[in-house]
């Protein structure tokens, strides 16, 4: 029996608001990095910058405004 090739739906770009919607979860609860031995930090800043890099990109006005909103909630602050 011969080894099927996997979808090539599997290597499709993701779409702008699959990748607003990981971020804002991401924004929303962000991981946390070892900045200095047992000091952690929450790393929500990174993924708010990467998120503030993609909105020129973005061509979905949902994603785009998402994002802005979610970046809002947290500049606030």
């Amino acid at each position: 029996m011969p080894i099927e090739k996997p979808e090539e739906s599997s290597s499709e770009k993701a779409t702008d608001m699959q990748i607003a919607v990981f971020l804002a979860g991401h924004i929303d609860n962000p991981c946390e990095a070892e900045v200095a031995p047992g000091q952690k930090e929450n790393i929500r800043s990174f993924y708010i910058r990467e998120a503030e890099s993609l909105l020129t990109k973005m061509e979905d006005e949902n994603a785009k405004k998402l994002l802005e909103l979610k970046i809002k909630e947290y500049s606030e602050e």
